[in-house]
């Protein structure tokens, strides 16, 4: 930009470079406009702003790559995961070197939680493994071992009991939303709600509602939450030397300590101040 300036105050009858540079402040002043909003964490409006600056001309190419990256890191502050995705794939595909965006992506695989996404997370971060390689960044190389680790796991997991699929919530799930899906679920499928179902329904509905209770037990509690999400056993969630390991069966309902799942259930209602 001041390289232009310097180029117009020599010659400023020079049409195509006073076009030129009209087209740049442009973009370089809506890409302030929101950035200043992403500094500020008013995200929808810095969203709304990367938004207007990819239809303005001349942002193309590396320049448009930024952009698409920065709105991308703008729905991840959203937790619009789907549209991280969206924008991080068109920015590699601009710059299939850009590390950054790759991450991001990745990250919001993991998020997301399918069987598919874990293994797109892992296909990210086995690129930037290579790239990191080919640059002969160890650092960034080790960073990428643990995190095709924790990639590898979160596959594992997906295709056995996933207590986050179980209450209806992403894994960046907050406390109180994992709250709220539990109250929905057990509401939904506690026993006494299918008292005139067929014997059928009855066992589905006291089965769905013990892996709910289950879920719960565990999502809700720091420590073992901690623990399930760094890929230790379900049936080891309790003892305090237990290590992320080969995932085991995910059989059963050893880890939830002996705790009945309707007196786990009247223990939350009566924290709520609600009762059934």
């Amino acid at each position: 930009m001041k390289h232009l300036k310097q180029i117009l105050s020599g010659d400023p009858d020079n049409k195509s470079a006073f076009s030129f540079f009209k087209i740049l402040k442009a973009l370089s002043k809506k890409k302030a406009e929101a950035d200043a909003y992403y500094k500020s964490r008013n995200y929808e409006k810095a969203v709304d702003a990367y938004s207007e600056a990819l239809l303005l001309t001349g942002c193309v190419g590396q320049y448009k790559a930024k952009v698409l990256f920065n709105r991308a890191c703008c729905n991840a502050n959203l937790r619009k995961h789907e549209e991280v995705i969206k924008d991080t794939t068109l920015a590699i595909r601009i710059d299939d070197e850009y590390i950054k965006a790759i991450l991001r992506r990745a990250s919001s695989y993991l998020v997301m939680g399918e069987e598919s996404d874990c293994q797109n997370a892992i296909n990210d971060y086995q690129t930037v493994m290579d790239l990191a390689e080919k640059r002969g960044d160890e650092d960034k190389m080790r960073e990428m071992k643990s995190k095709l680790r924790e990639a590898q796991i979160a596959l594992k997991r997906s295709t056995q009991k996933d207590f986050y699929k179980i209450l209806g919530v992403k894994r960046d799930a907050t406390e109180a939303e994992i709250k709220k899906s539990y109250r929905k679920a057990a509401l939904k499928w506690h026993p006494d709600r299918h008292a005139n179902s067929s014997e059928e329904e009855k066992e589905k509905a006291d089965k769905l509602f013990r892996d709910i209770n289950h879920a719960y037990e565990v999502l809700s509690d720091p420590p073992k939450k901690a623990k399930y999400d760094s890929g230790v056993d379900i049936e080891d969630l309790d003892n305090p030397h237990a290590r992320p390991g080969g995932m085991g069966g995910m059989h059963g309902h050893g880890g939830m300590g002996g705790i009945d799942p309707n007196v786990l259930f009247e223990m939350f209602m009566r924290q709520q101040g609600g009762g059934f």
